[in-house]
């Protein structure tokens, strides 16, 4: 039993650590992934429609960029093709949305790719490329590839195709796989000009805001204005973090399950000492030993083995990913999104690991421990004599 005591001690400790650990290191990957999404994503992206342009005036809350956006086709010199998501900002808007990235780049260091070079200047004929796309299609700043609007596959053979030549200026990696694996950048008022009657045309304002507290006021302010839809980027990004939330609940179930499952075997130990210590927990009745206080010791020696053990798990689990939090581990190839390990320690989550493990670990001591209540001390001598 000495045995199965100590086995159940540490399993118990390690299943409260590592569920702690696991779910703070998912915590510090989403908000990872969150930060970068608010940076170089869209925090607020108003449509316009069909043509009618809206004016909109200088605001405090935000900074509004109008574009222009295509899908296309990008076909390479070797006859290679991919869809694409083309986006054309002016000149200074680039350059604003090129400076976000700069700055988010050397505030992260573990970026796949850093360049110290923020050139940002579109001309007629130049592109900006995400750098999946690149390496898919194994191309390199300098090369000339053809733009094809996407509803030139439905032209017959007879029809003259779409098309524009455009050179390669500059390669991004923004670290968001929807902008490294599909977006293209233009200066829109200079290039792709014979794609403005396109049918996949899309045109309106990108906003960022200037305190991320202001999200829900600013929709309800541009929603004053007639754009057709305007969306957040919550909205937009629902899909992803909806699968996130799902995959760290479905981890933290799994966890949690192993970990009801290693301390089941305090109730072994229980169940044991219940079985083979009959003759004296008589005795210690017969003593004078009553119900309640024979039921209170036999539940304290189980919460000391789960509680010391929930305890020191939590403990443990809390400070490494407080090291975690401070200290990314720098371990994975920069050929991931997240090359780094982070954790975001939530203590009032912990708190309510804590508060649950110990209610549970309460009842499952105290039910074995009411066995003791049907030992009879006068019949279980009696047959022992």
């Amino acid at each position: 039993m000495r045995r199965i005591s100590f086995l159940s001690f540490f399993s118990v400790l390690l299943s409260v650590m590592v569920f702690l650990i696991v779910l703070f290191v998912m915590n510090g990957m989403n908000k990872s992934i969150q930060s970068r999404i608010i940076v170089l994503d869209p925090n607020i992206t108003a449509y316009f429609s069909s043509d009618n342009e809206v004016k909109i005036d200088e605001n405090p809350m935000y900074h509004g960029l109008k574009f222009d956006s295509y899908d296309l086709i990008i076909r390479t010199v070797d006859g290679q093709f991919r869809g694409s998501n083309a986006v054309g900002y002016q000149q200074d808007d680039f350059k604003f949305w090129m400076d976000k990235l700069t700055d988010l780049q050397k505030k992260n260091k573990d970026f796949r790719s850093y360049e110290e070079d923020s050139t940002s200047d579109l001309n007629e004929g130049e592109i900006a490329l995400g750098v999946d796309i690149a390496r898919s299609l194994s191309l390199l700043e300098g090369d000339q590839v053809t733009l094809i609007p996407i509803e030139t596959l439905l032209l017959s053979q007879t029809e003259r195709p779409l098309f524009e030549k455009v050179t390669v200026k500059k390669i991004i990696t923004s670290d968001l796989p929807d902008l490294d694996a599909n977006a293209i950048f233009f200066n829109r008022d200079v290039s792709l000009k014979s794609f403005r009657s396109s049918l996949s045309k899309v045109s309106g304002y990108h906003f960022w805001l200037k305190d991320q507290a202001d999200l829900d006021k600013a929709i309800a302010e541009l929603k004053t204005h007639p754009f057709k839809n305007v969306e957040s980027w919550k909205e937009k990004n629902s899909s992803l973090f909806f699968a996130l939330f799902m995959e760290k609940t479905m981890i933290g179930i799994f966890l949690g399950l192993a970990g009801l499952i290693a301390s089941s075997s305090i109730l072994t130990v229980l169940a044991l000492i219940m079985s083979q210590k009959q003759s004296d927990i008589a005795i210690l009745k017969t003593l004078g030993l009553s119900n309640r206080k024979t039921l209170l010791l036999f539940t304290q020696m189980g919460l000391w083995i789960s509680l010391s053990a929930i305890g020191i798990g939590t403990i443990l689990g809390v400070s490494l990913s407080y090291y975690l939090e401070k200290n990314p581990l720098q371990i994975l190839p920069h050929i991931y999104y997240d090359s780094s390990i982070p954790a975001y320690v939530d203590l009032r989550f912990a708190a309510i690991v804590f508060s649950v493990s110990t209610f549970l670990a309460l009842i499952g001591c105290y039910f074995p421990a009411r066995a003791t209540l049907a030992i009879q001390p006068a019949i279980l001598l009696k047959q022992k004599n």
